[in-house]
């Protein structure tokens, strides 16, 4: 716990607790039974619940061990094996296709289920969002092996994917848990818009815990929903910007269509702003001070008084990314000011979720006077 009579304490856990996403899923779903078994390979299944003497011709198995960390951009390879309670028909006409096992694939996600495809015989159908970046990996040469391979991941690629078979009357299935890591995010120097050459672009994401994003990241992150208006450096020497909504200002060498703008290869002296990405921290736990209202100085030697330090931004982000939600800008080790909401309200910056910055001027830039007063982020490692 953080020290203090009168100070507040919120501590998150990097890693999910997994009581609190089985609590989250059950809710998501209508389940069979109240009675819940458990063993080291369903740590735990909503959708199917048998008594320990069902017995099942049936079975259906993804032989991993949930959570599965994944990370932004990458692909997904999701292992699925069933056993049949009758080998499939060897004759043709519609009995025979009715007979052949039924194989659907679906993710629970924020509290809704969604299909990902479903395929009978040698017939496969991908739903319309997962186009292009959804297929069973060894079904056309062994239909008993239903791995599913995701491209291109994105944030709301995370959630509990379902695995299902259904043949005659019988039907089983296994559930395992997919967490996407990684975060891309703008950043400025605390001068003005538009400060980095691209080697200070480069420089900037490390000095605040993290790496300079990749053309394929911020694409990734594009589809995941992310919009900046604003052109930063990427790793190739590329300086481009996401936009979701098209508006002046904003059109790049894209008019009015969505979708990622580039300026293209630039000279490395040229001036912008930069696209960080940040995976995973060094550490188990952040710790937040809230409502304990100091400056930057002060900040960071309350931190170093608790053994700790004032988090970097990219700590922030990364927290932000595996659940840290709190509603009060605090100091960071850069002289910034943020705070990540990921239940967005009016009163904490909007409707979106990410991760707010408080700017000295109202064209968004310049970090807040030193003197001034907010909470304090700290971080603590692995000792923590």
């Amino acid at each position: 716990m953080c020290p203090g009579v009168q100070r507040k304490c919120l501590i998150r856990y990097l890693c999910q607790q997994h009581h609190d996403s089985k609590a989250r899923l059950l809710n998501g779903f209508q389940t069979l039974t109240n009675n819940i078994n458990c063993n080291l390979r369903h740590q735990f299944n909503p959708f199917i619940l048998h008594s320990p003497d069902d017995f099942r011709l049936l079975q259906v198995t993804i032989p991993t061990t949930p959570p599965l960390s994944a990370v932004l951009g990458s692909s997904l390879t999701l292992p699925c094996l069933v056993s049949l309670s009758h080998p499939p028909p060897n004759t043709n006409g519609r009995h025979a296709v009715l007979s052949l096992p039924r194989v659907k694939w679906s993710v629970l996600s924020q509290g809704h289920e969604t299909e990902i495809l479903v395929a009978r015989g040698d017939r496969v159908k991908v739903s319309e969002p997962y186009k292009d970046r959804a297929s069973l990996l060894h079904y056309a040469s062994s239909p008993a092996d239903l791995t599913l391979r995701l491209e291109g991941l994105q944030y709301n690629d995370s959630g509990f994917y379902r695995c299902e078979v259904q043949q005659g009357l019988e039907d089983a299935d296994d559930v395992a848990q997919v967490k996407v890591k990684g975060v891309v995010f703008h950043y400025r120097d605390a001068s003005s818009r538009y400060a980095f050459t691209f080697a200070q672009a480069r420089d900037a994401c490390e000095e605040i815990g993290a790496h300079i994003a990749s053309p394929q990241q911020l694409l990734a992150a594009y589809h995941s929903g992310y919009e900046q208006c604003d052109a930063g450096w990427l790793s190739d020497h590329s300086v481009r910007y996401p936009i979701q909504m098209p508006r002046e200002g904003c059109f790049g060498d894209m008019d009015g269509h969505p979708g990622v703008r580039s300026y293209g290869l630039l000279e490395r002296d040229e001036l912008y702003d930069v696209y960080c990405y940040v995976e995973n921290i060094e550490g188990k736990k952040m710790c937040y001070l809230l409502k304990y209202f100091i400056n930057l100085i002060k900040s960071k030697a309350y931190c170093l008084a608790q053994g700790a330090e004032l988090a970097t931004t990219g700590q922030l982000y990364a927290a932000w990314n595996d659940g840290l939600n709190a509603c009060s800008p605090g100091w960071l080790a850069d002289g910034s000011v943020r705070y990540p909401i990921v239940t967005p309200r009016e009163r904490c910056g909007g409707g979106e979720p990410g991760v707010r910055t408080v700017y000295r001027h109202l064209n968004q830039t310049g970090f807040p006077e030193a003197h001034t007063r907010h909470d304090t982020y700290c971080f603590r490692g692995k000792s923590f």
